[in-house]
C-alpha cells in the first residue's frame, strides 16, 4: 500500500501548501493525517490522532484534523471546541462529502483545495488572521501505517 498516491511526496507536499493557505486566512491550525490502515472506528481514531499531534493545546482550541484512511477506505474531519461552536454539523458534513466525491474520482488534490478553502472562507470571520498570529503546529501531513 505504500505506493497509494496519497502518500506521494509530491502530494503530500500540495497538501501541505493547501495547510499553509488555509492558515494564511485564519488564525486556526490545521493537520492532515493519512493512515494506511485501521480497524477501528474512524471517528475515535481521528479523535486519537487529534490527541496524539497535541491539537486540543492551541491557544485558542482552534484546530482543525482532516483524517484519511486508506484501508478500509474512510475519511474525518473534526475540530477542536473552539471551532465547533462556529461550525454547524451540516457543514462538517458536506466538507467530508465532497471529499468523498472528489476521492471517488481520484481528484484529491482538488478535494484538499477545495474543502481547506471552504473551511477557510468560514473560519476567517471568527478567526481572522492577523500578524500577530504564531504557526502553534506543524503544517506537515502525518501518516501511519
Amino acid at each position: 500500500m505504500a505506493d497509494h498516491i496519497l502518500l506521494d511526496k509530491k502530494m503530500t507536499m500540495q497538501f501541505e501548501d493547501c495547510i499553509v493557505a488555509f492558515e494564511k486566512n485564519t488564525r486556526c491550525e490545521m493537520r492532515i493525517h493519512i493512515e494506511e490502515e485501521n480497524n477501528t472506528s474512524v471517528m475515535d481514531r481521528a479523535a486519537f490522532v487529534f490527541d496524539h499531534l497535541g491539537m486540543r493545546k492551541t491557544k485558542e482550541r482552534n484546530a482543525v484534523l482532516i483524517y484519511i484512511q486508506l484501508y478500509p477506505s474512510a475519511l474525518a474531519i473534526i475540530g477542536d471546541i473552539g471551532i465547533n461552536q462556529h461550525v454547524k454539523p451540516e457543514d462538517w458534513e458536506k466538507w467530508k462529502l465532497d471529499l468523498i466525491d472528489s476521492f471517488r474520482a481520484e481528484e484529491y488534490l482538488k478535494g484538499i483545495q477545495t474543502v481547506t478553502q471552504s473551511m477557510s472562507d468560514l473560519l476567517c470571520i471568527p478567526f481572522p488572521w492577523n500578524e500577530m498570529d504564531q504557526d502553534e503546529l506543524s503544517n506537515t501531513i502525518s501518516h501511519a501505517k
